[in-house]
């Protein structure tokens, strides 16, 4: 497989790619210097756009705007006129936690996890977004929620807590919005870094970044097992997703967050965003935010 440069840029932590098919461009953030970036591939382009805090996922709207989840609330955001609207803050009365990973379900609704800034146990939540701008908690007690999907037929959801090194498998009940019966299914040793986000192919498998080392392993949710391992050229491997035109090219984020100047001069490239064409396996489009 050939890994390809997307966008040489050194996030410090680059996340949440989210595949835009109506611009025809990949969406991710860079969490601590409080920007996302918009990669138009037809074209090499790279549009940067500043946030009004710590932007930690972001999603597409019906109506074509952008939902982001920033240190200081969810915001509506234009990407092209760079227009920002603030609408609520369910953790106001948290100033040490920050939003973290986030995805919408197939019904139009936003999951959002929460987490402390200095990433403690146990102080942050995972809160569903209903489209009228409603909320709830839906877990609480989480330390690093990332990796968030939900199988094609509805019956399961996933959730990586990397603080426990392990994806869990929650039964789904997707009219009501609930989530009961936590499973453990896939649990990381001590050499395989640590979970981090996570997408899943049209075959029900899920892709999942190991942040610390420095790979993307497919694996079976029902067994555990490994059936494909992408070795990347950099070890903080934070996100995965599936864009392009068919849905066939894999993009992959990475970090530069805490490593030496020794570590930079032997993989120069973290923080880089990647891309792997025609991986030979299909994602899905995005589910969109509202009604």
């Amino acid at each position: 497989m050939k890994i390809e440069i997307a966008v040489g840029i050194n996030c410090q932590l680059g996340e949440g790619p989210l595949w835009d098919a109506k611009r025809r461009c990949l969406h991710f953030v860079d969490i601590l210097s409080a920007r996302f970036f918009s990669y138009y591939p037809h074209t090499n382009r790279v549009q940067t756009h500043e946030a009004p805090g710590m932007v930690g996922a972001l999603a597409l709207c019906r109506d074509g705007r952008l939902l982001a989840a920033v240190a200081n609330g969810f915001y509506y955001v234009d990407p092209d006129s760079e227009a920002w609207t603030f609408l609520l803050h369910p953790e106001d009365h948290l100033p040490s936690n920050r939003y973290n990973d986030g995805k919408c379900d197939a019904l139009g609704r936003f999951w959002i996890g929460s987490m402390h800034l200095e990433e403690k146990d146990e102080k942050g939540a995972l809160y569903l977004l209903d489209s009228n701008l409603s909320y709830k908690k839906v877990l609480d007690n989480t330390t690093i929620s990332n990796g968030m999907e939900w199988d094609r037929e509805q019956r399961w959801y996933y959730h990586i807590d990397s603080q426990e090194k392990a994806v869990n498998r929650f039964a789904y009940d997707a009219e009501q919005g609930i989530i009961t019966k936590p499973e453990r299914i896939i649990l990381f040793g001590d050499k395989e870094g640590v979970p981090d986000g996570m997408t899943i192919d049209t075959e029900g498998m899920l892709w999942i970044a190991h942040f610390g080392g420095g790979c993307i392993s497919r694996r079976n949710p029902d067994t555990g097992e490994i059936s494909l391992k992408i070795d990347l050229p950099v070890t903080q491997v934070t996100s995965c997703t599936f864009g392009g035109k068919h849905l066939s090219d894999l993009y992959i984020t990475t970090a530069a967050k805490g490593l030496s100047k020794s570590d930079m001069l032997q993989q120069p490239q973290a923080g880089y965003t990647f891309v792997i064409k025609d991986i030979g396996y299909k994602g899905y489009k995005p589910n969109a935010f509202g009604n």
